[in-house]
């Protein structure tokens, strides 16, 4: 799903260490604040646990503590390097072995780039430190799969013609109270934790999804409802936000997912964003306990809303906090703490979520200087460190990446569940990403495949994925890995994890994100793909609004490898059956794939291998018959320039915080620890009750379901951007952006 990632412009930072919802122990640094903008620190004196006082509603949080040094800040070298001896042409025996190994001649190179050579960490100790790793590459492997339209992971063509906007987001509004046409994005059924099916709630199907006005900064959560087992888009119905009407812009919902509990109650995770910090967004992961009620007419409405409140928020060592960002953001770091998808195993709940790392593999200039983000032979190695460091915006978005799927387990409490442990992530991109979202797990065969979806426009190769905008017309793709475990072990399918490519442009009617994968009852060799359909702020034309895409097929084979298969649904299909399939959503050709004037990418495929005519509306440079692509001047990616690298300053070595008490360091399917939950906090006391039928004008009366005080200027530079960051919808350029080195500035429309 898409947030506002990164900031391009920060106006005010916050020089904080709050920490919310840890549960490991670290050295301290005591850190007391009343509220996010009156933050004060005081120097460790020990390196006992202290309680750190939380930013929310100043509840002591016990078992929490910071530790010195944690914000590290790039342009600075974390990693200690060995005075080594070196040869006569300047290198370290590592670097000149790396050097050999590449088959380059050390002779050949400059000052600069044996400077650059010396200084790289070549040790293997860090790679294993925060989970699976996404190497460059990986990334960059995943991106040539999607640029040359490889078979087995291009999203299926659809047919423009028959996508319909949903009828149940023509709906009354959170935010105004009025009956609008609403965008629709990111949506997930409410599914047994256990098996992740969808959920047979007193014979209906539930959803919740985000839903706003259409170029707004309006973002809540609805929940959404049909009769079990209709994969009809027109029959399902809108029970309202969740979290009642006259909700204010500034306090929005974000993704997340939902099970029912042993009591019929539906538990609802969902990430809480307050943007009232000048306009970023401060996310945290919160829950809350729906009880449903099923009226005489057969409406679903919301009856009640329990136990609202924030569960976790970062513990600074595994997993990056809103302070921690907030001190160190240059305008190009993008900060996470959402999108946690709920799965039981043994009894036991756990989230899956997405973040960021912290310290205990944090972002910074020296991950450029880490051998073991590269993933490659010597040589390419080499030619790809180059590259950053000879290209100042891919270096500074290797300083700031650090993605990170995470996972975390909950007690037992069902219906008001607290932190029990926090554990090491899933995966990791340190160098290689800074964005990678909607995390999902599907149990298939004793195994554990964990999705997630990505934008190759977060990652570090402004080349691949400026390539893959001219050529496809987006960067979109969906990830994937499997592990033995639920909590460690993930290796990534398909060799580099790729699972989808993007097929179309994004401002194509067809166009998809938001991937999420459900698994379907009695088959344990496919998975259905879920998706939203059109980029939000009629992107792709004036009443073209965001929707519920087709599902589609993914088969999982036991080698580790996946392949798309072209069976499509209706739109908004969650459960596949002997009643899903529906061949008249696919298209033939990319031709059915586009509405009349929609733009062809730069190079368009060519679907029969020779024998297609020319696309009605051709492009310089299409060439059917010439295999799948047309050859152009601009399809070869430039050669590394062997000149001398720029100056850059020497990385020095800023203090290190010490790794926290660890039960069996030696088993990484261990907790960090076993600590009590941190106590909830509260959000929305008093919920009002939502009832009756939707779109009448049954209204809930006294408060609003969130209040917050706007202290910030009603400026739209200063509010939160959702959608395409800007809340104004422009045609996409690829090429543009290109020229313009505006590379991480273009933002996907949700």
């Amino acid at each position: 799903m898409y947030k506002v990632g990164k900031n391009w412009a920060v106006a005010t930072l916050v020089s904080a260490g709050i920490l919310m919802g840890a549960t490991t122990v670290h050295a301290d640094t005591t850190t007391v604040s009343a509220t996010d903008n009156d933050v004060t620190t005081t120097q460790p004196v020990a390196v006992t646990p202290v309680e750190t006082v939380s930013a929310e509603n100043g509840a002591s949080q016990p078992g929490t503590t910071e530790h010195p040094g944690d914000v590290a800040q790039p342009g600075k070298q974390i990693n200690d390097q060995t005075t080594q001896t070196k040869d006569q042409y300047g290198l370290t025996p590592d670097a000149a072995k790396a050097v050999q190994d590449a088959g380059m001649d050390p002779a050949k190179l400059t000052q600069d780039q044996v400077t650059n050579l010396d200084k790289i960490n070549f040790k293997k100790s860090g790679s294993d430190k925060t989970g699976t790793q996404m190497t460059y590459e990986q990334y960059r492997a995943i991106a040539n799969d999607l640029i040359n339209r490889d078979h087995r992971y291009s999203i299926p063509f659809f047919n423009a013609k028959e996508i319909q906007n949903m009828p149940a987001s023509h709906t009354r509004d959170a935010e105004t109270n009025e009956i609008a046409d609403l965008d629709i994005w990111d949506s997930w059924p409410v599914q047994d934790a256990n098996t992740g099916e969808v959920v047979n709630w007193n014979g209906y199907q539930l959803a919740v999804a985000m839903m706003g006005i259409p170029a707004k900064n309006d973002s809540h959560i609805y929940l959404l409802y049909n009769k079990y087992g209709n994969n009809n888009l027109a029959d399902w119905k809108n029970a309202g936000p969740i979290f009642g009407f006259n909700q204010n812009s500034l306090h929005q919902q974000w993704s997340g997912s939902a099970t029912k509990n042993s009591d019929g109650t539906i538990e609802l995770f969902y990430t809480d964003v307050d943007t009232s910090d000048h306009g970023l967004n401060n996310q945290r992961i919160a829950a809350a306990n729906l009880t449903l009620t099923v009226n005489p007419d057969g409406t679903v409405s919301i009856n009640k809303v329990n136990n609202n409140h924030i569960i976790f928020a970062g513990d600074g060592y595994h997993y990056q906090t809103y302070a921690q960002w907030s001190a160190t953001n240059k305008g190009a770091d993008n900060v996470a703490m959402r999108d946690a998808h709920v799965i039981e195993v043994d009894g036991q709940r756990y989230l899956v979520f997405e973040a960021s790392t912290g310290t205990e593999n944090y972002q910074g200039e020296d991950q450029i200087y880490n051998w073991q983000n590269y993933g490659d032979n010597a040589k390419t190695n080499i030619e790809n460190f180059f590259g950053i460091l000879n290209n100042d915006d891919m270096t500074s978005r290797a300083s700031w990446a650090n993605a990170a799927l995470g996972i975390l387990r909950l007690n037992n409490d069902e219906s008001n569940p607290k932190l029990a442990d926090v554990y090491t992530p899933l995966v990791s991109a340190p160098m290689v990403s800074d964005e990678i979202e909607r995390p999902d797990i599907v149990k298939l065969n004793g195994k554990y495949y964990l999705f997630a979806a990505t934008r190759l426009n977060r990652g570090t190769g402004d080349d691949l994925w400026s390539k893959a905008d001219k050529t496809i017309g987006d960067n979109v793709v969906m990830i994937g890995y499997v592990s033995d475990h639920l909590t460690y072990g993930y290796k990534p399918l398909n060799g580099n994890g790729v699972v989808l490519t993007s097929s179309v442009p994004f401002n194509w009617r067809t166009s998809t994100y938001s991937y999420y994968a459900m698994p379907i009852a009695g088959d344990d060799s496919d998975v259905l793909i879920t998706a939203y359909m059109t980029n939000r702020g009629y992107v792709a034309g004036q009443g073209n609004r965001s929707t519920w895409a087709p599902s589609f097929l993914v088969k999982i084979n036991n080698d580790g490898t996946t392949q798309v298969l072209s069976k499509a649904t209706n739109q908004g299909d969650w459960i596949w059956d002997s009643s899903s399939e529906n061949d008249k959503m696919l298209a033939k050709s990319i031709d059915e794939a586009k509405l009349t004037g929609e733009a062809v990418p730069t190079r368009v495929p060519d679907l029969s291998s020779g024998s297609k005519k020319d696309d009605p509306d051709p492009v310089p440079g299409y060439q059917p018959g010439k295999g799948s692509w047309a050859v152009g001047p601009d399809d070869v990616a430039p050669e590394l320039p062997e000149f001398p690298l720029p100056d850059k300053p020497t990385p020095t070595t800023p203090d290190r915080p010490e790794k926290p008490t660890t039960p069996d360091p030696d088993n990484p399917g261990k907790p960090t620890s076993n600590t009590p939950g941190t106590p909830e906090q509260p959000l929305n006391p008093g919920q009002p009750v939502i009832s009756g039928t939707p779109g009448t004008s049954d209204v809930p009366s006294g408060k609003p379901a969130i209040q917050q005080t706007n202290n910030v200027k009603n400026d739209p530079a200063t509010l939160p951007q959702t959608g395409n960051e800007s809340g104004v919808v422009a045609l996409y350029v690829g090429s543009l952006f290109a020229l313009l080195g505006l590379a991480g500035i273009q933002k996907r429309v949700k």
